[in-house]
């Protein structure tokens, strides 16, 4: 049915697109000055009779320009500009006697008058490069009275908005988002672009993360982050704006929230707050990527589940079986301008999450003719509870140096009970073990890190000074009870239990200083030289007490389970490196040279010291679109990894330490590649990258006969990984009218790694594919559709025969519909489909999930929304996701919520001086 649906929005979506008159205009534009091809030029085309927009393209690297599907019989006007030139002007008709229009050769004359000046309001394109920025006029995208930031951007050319709400520019990155230039919400875009309102905007400005390149002026054009400047309409700089929601539903579902934005001239002040039942995040306290930091450390292990989400290396960013949530949050978001040259940032968070999670496991590992298999159910309630307090100050100390100092405190606070039940078989013995544990946390963590940055350019062209420190400190205190009883089947039944408080304090600190010099040798060689030194300490006590039955109380040292560890180290990178420029060919070698000295210090044992220097080569090369890298680097092995004392809170898999292990020595070679074709209005990307790792950390595990399994890290050598990935993305887009975007994508990786079980070591070769295609249609915005499908593919084969080959296959599709039929009436369905054949018995193998909603927009200028939605409308959604590693295959599901129906109240505050959007002088205007 889904299938059927798909393919007849696409029959239909092809039928306009062949109705569409088919009119074309050319040219090609020259400088008079040098005769020289302007590139990235806007060419639009207007109605003649009322400067409607039909559509615009940008003019290719020679000058050259064609835009198609232009209506017949209709007088239209093209504008060509191209800033710091006169505007060109034409009048035209295309007819189905003549239509193409070739207007050949056009010469555009200099103009220091500002493109501003010269094109009258009505007709500003809808796009300007200027240098390194390309400029969007809002108003060019019809937006509905009640779209946020994130609709508008996702009308624009070139910007993808995932569904997560991450944002890319032409295929890179959007790190960041301002307000008139400004932090909001220390610049997180997920929290402007899904609740700023799109009718506010005058300009969206797109340019490279200069603080990103100051900081890492090695880094590739394709690595290069964005940043999205959101330009104010006038009347909104004296103002105030939001949104206020309050909404209940079926089964106790609720939510409730708001966000208000306050300008006046120099001062900005956000305020939000937000309660719900409804698993939903709340905002985001930061980019993921950016604070886990795992480019630095590699991924080890992703896991994707039905609901979207994902996680790497075990941590969980969302939608990866969280069980039910409440979430509670405030906080506010404060700019002011001291003076011309300063700006000051403050911000403040608070969060409260309470999870009840539900779930089911089953894990299978094979060893030669042996499969053990192990179950688990576990049941878990945790509260967590966060404050955030941060800020930045920006000093432009002149016009070639700057200064900024942005602090953070974090304070946290989680408890969580848990209880599980686990079981052990193999195909030999019908049952090996079974453990009933019942847990309790208490943690508290409290943090502070702060960077200082200083940029100075000089006078001399080329010439810059960068100084960077950052400091990061974090105690990290939890109190673990755990009461475990459990039953071994041997030749005899044998009985254990636990019943122990495990009290670990981790205290880390982390402090920086790197310099980084720049000179130009000649005008297409620059020397680059930058020293980089780091200072860290670590300290891991973990206190292990027994209860004492006779007074019941946790008094009894387990001197086995306790351990005392702190490391001190210092490392120093001075490298060197030229970049030299050869027509479009860049080309930057470098050489690194680290020097790491690190001293452990052990309570029971003697302290082992360990001193290493490597040489890490680099190379970067650039010709136009492309991009090849090569990078080597050295990293020091995880504290946790370390610590020799053994964790049995779990006591069927029992964790330990290894002392010994040294750094890890990585080489990676990428390639990246983006092209958009401004005359088709089609994109193609791809990247691929190689690393070979020795020394490597993966885990080593025993597993004796009853079934327990004990784990420790070790150095490994000749661990090989590739990864590529390869999209393309056509848009066929009459402006104010139709939009068919089209797009398909491969990505792919694998990897050689060691798996070590009972001494048995063998190769793994891992080979994941996952195809994809994806199209979305508008009409006017009165009609929406957009539908996706991707397959994954996953195999494991090794070279020792006690570990048979491992393979799982799984299938995502969904689709999305938007109609805003009749008017003020919005009707909106999502459907979800996971299937996956391969999962254990009695965990289901699909998910389907179809969500809808009906919205009646009311009151001046549609500020009232009232929307009746309902989760889950057939009431099949699970939670279920299936991982391959190392030797066994893993099936899991959780609970997630069941079907509710909800009905949501919505207001939309709008106040502005000179009433220009929202109308009269008052907050709450009916």
């Amino acid at each position: 049915m889904l299938m059927r649906s798909s393919l007849l929005v696409l029959a239909i979506t092809l039928y306009c697109l062949s109705a569409i008159g088919q009119g074309v205009l050319t040219g090609n534009l020259t400088d008079s000055a040098g005769k020289q091809a302007l590139s990235l030029a806007t060419v639009t085309v207007f109605k003649a009779v009322d400067t409607t927009i039909l559509t615009y393209r940008l003019s290719d690297g020679t000058g050259t320009f064609r835009v198609p599907g232009l209506p017949l019989d209709v007088p239209s006007r093209v504008l060509i500009s191209f800033s710091g030139y006169r505007v060109y002007r034409h009048e035209f008709t295309l007819t189905n006697e003549q239509s193409t229009l070739n207007l050949g050769n056009i010469t555009l004359v200099n103009d220091a008058t500002s493109l501003d000046e010269v094109i009258v309001y009505a007709e500003r394109p809808p796009v300007t490069v200027k240098k390194d920025t390309i400029e969007f006029n809002a108003s060019a995208f019809k937006t509905l009275p009640t779209a946020l930031v994130e609709d508008l951007l996702k009308k624009l050319p070139g910007v993808d908005v995932d569904k997560e709400g991450n944002i890319t520019v032409n295929g890179r990155k959007a790190n960041r988002i301002l307000v008139d230039g400004k932090e909001f919400f220390g610049g997180d875009p997920k929290v402007a672009t899904k609740n700023l309102p799109a009718d506010i905007i005058d300009k969206v400005q797109v340019s490279d993360d200069v603080e990103q390149l100051n900081q890492n002026p090695d880094i590739s054009k394709a690595d290069l982050g964005q940043v999205i400047n959101l330009k104010l309409k006038k009347a909104i700089k004296q103002g105030a704006f939001g949104k206020l929601y309050a909404g209940a539903g079926t089964d106790d579902r609720y939510e409730t929230g708001g966000i208000l934005n306050l300008f006046r001239d120099t001062f900005q002040i956000s305020m939000l707050g937000y309660t719900n039942n409804l698993n939903r995040a709340g905002f985001s306290f930061g980019d993921v990527q950016s604070m886990g930091g795992f480019q630095r450390s590699g991924i080890n292990s992703m896991m994707m589940n039905s609901e979207g989400g994902f996680a790497f290396n075990d941590i969980s960013f969302g939608g990866t079986g969280q069980g039910i949530q409440r979430s509670t949050g405030a906080g506010f978001n404060a700019n002011q301008q001291l003076g011309k040259n300063v700006t000051l940032n403050l911000q403040y968070f608070y969060g409260h999450i309470n999870s009840k999670l539900g779930q089911i496991s089953n894990t299978q590992q094979f060893l030669g003719d042996t499969s053990l298999t192990t179950r688990n159910t576990t049941n878990q309630e945790s509260d967590d509870y966060s404050h955030r307090i941060g800020g930045k100050i920006r000093w432009k100390i002149d016009s070639l140096s700057e200064l900024n100092f942005t602090p953070y405190v974090t304070l946290r606070k989680n408890v969580s009970i848990r209880d599980f039940v686990s079981e052990s078989f193999n195909n030999y013995q019908p049952k090996l073990n079974e453990s009933i544990n019942m847990q309790r946390v208490d943690g508290r963590t409290t943090g502070y890190s702060h960077d200082v940055y200083y940029n100075k350019a000089f006078r001399k062209k080329g010439r810059s000074l960068n100084v960077t420190n950052y400091l990061n400190t974090n105690s990290v205190d939890n109190d673990q009870f755990n009461d475990a009883d459990n039953i071994f089947y041997d030749i005899q039944q044998e009985f254990t239990s636990l019943d122990q408080l495990r009290v670990r304090d981790q205290n880390t600190f982390r402090a920086s200083l790197n310099l980084t010099y720049s000179e130009p040798l000649t005008k297409n060689l620059t020397l680059r030289l930058s020293n980089s030194s780091d200072y860290f300490k670590d300290n891991d006590d973990i206190t292990t007490f027994n209860q004492s039955y006779a007074a019941g109380k946790y008094d009894s040292i387990n001197t086995a389970l306790t351990n005392g560890f702190n490391r001190t180290g210092f490392r120093n990178n001075a490298s060197a490196g030229l970049r030299w420029k050869v027509g479009q060919v860049t080309i930057g070698p470098s050489v690194n040279f680290q020097s790491l000295n690190i001293d452990n210090n052990f309570a029971k044992t003697d302290p082992i010291n360990q001193n290493f220097f490597f040489v890490l080569p680099s190379l970067n090369i650039q010709y136009k679109s492309f991009n090849l890298n090569y990078r080597s680097n050295a990293q020091e092995p995880n504290v946790n990894d370390l610590q020799p004392v053994q964790d049995n809170t779990n006591p069927l898999f029992i964790q330990r330490g290894n002392p010994l292990l040294i750094p890890a020595i990585m080489h990676q070679v990428s390639l990246n590649f983006y092209k958009y074709d401004p005359k088709t209005s089609t994109s193609y990307s791809s990247y691929m990258s190689g690393s070979v790792s020795d020394d490597a950390v993966i885990r080593e595990r025993i597993v004796n006969e009853q079934g327990v399994q004990v784990s420790t890290p070790v150095n490994v050598d000749g661990i090989w990984s590739f990864y590529g990935n390869g999209n393309v993305r056509k848009q066929y887009k009459i402006i104010n009218s139709w939009q068919l975007t089209l797009g398909a994508g491969f990505n792919g990786n694998y990897n050689k790694s060691v798996v070590i079980v009972n001494k048995n070591r063998s190769g793994q070769e891992n080979i994941n594919i996952s195809p994809s295609v994806n199209f979305g249609f508008n009409w006017k915005d009165i009609f929406e559709f957009s539908q996706r499908y991707s397959i994954g593919y996953n195999r494991s084969r090794y070279d020792n025969p006690v570990y048979p080959g491992l393979e799982i296959t799984r299938h995502n599709s969904g689709s999305e519909v938007v109609v805003r039929l009749p008017k003020h009436f919005v009707w909106e369905s999502t459907v979800d489909y996971f299937y996956n054949p391969q999962v254990a018995p009695g965990i289901r193998k699909s998910s389907f999930r179809w969500n809808a909603a009906v919205n009646f927009l009311f009151l001046k200028n549609d500020k009232g929304q009232l929307k009746l939605s309902v989760y889950d409308l057939l009431n099949q959604n699970i939670n279920v996701y299936r991982t391959v590693r190392e030797n066994y295959i893993q099936d899991m599901q959780t609970t997630i919520l069941q079907r509710y129906f909800l009905l949501t109240f919505t207001y939309n505050i709008r106040n502005f001086a000179g009433g220009k959007v929202g109308g009269r002088q008052s907050i709450f205007m009916f």
